[in-house]
């Protein structure tokens, strides 16, 4: 349970990040080199006006996937004085 809010909890935060690309025109997350890697012909059509009129209109997709590898708990209970 907690590995599956841990993944919509960065989903969300990812998604912000893509809004906010999106909103400031600044491809601060590098999807144009990632078109321009994977699919440098449609780059070439593109690349002049990619933050105005592209990267607006791009789709992205996020996918996490978390494993929780130490919870921080203890196999021996925490003694606690009063005093």
């Amino acid at each position: 349970m907690l590995e599956k809010e841990k993944e919509k909890a960065i989903t969300r935060e990812v998604m912000a990040a893509v809004r906010k690309s999106k909103e400031l025109r600044s491809d601060f997350l590098a999807l144009g080199d990632k078109l321009y890697r994977e699919y440098p012909d449609v780059w070439e059509k593109v690349k002049h006006n990619w933050r105005d009129e592209w990267l607006p209109k791009v789709e992205v997709r996020v996918s996490v996937t978390s494993k929780i590898r130490r919870s921080g708990a203890t196999s021996e209970p925490i003694d606690v004085h009063s005093r």
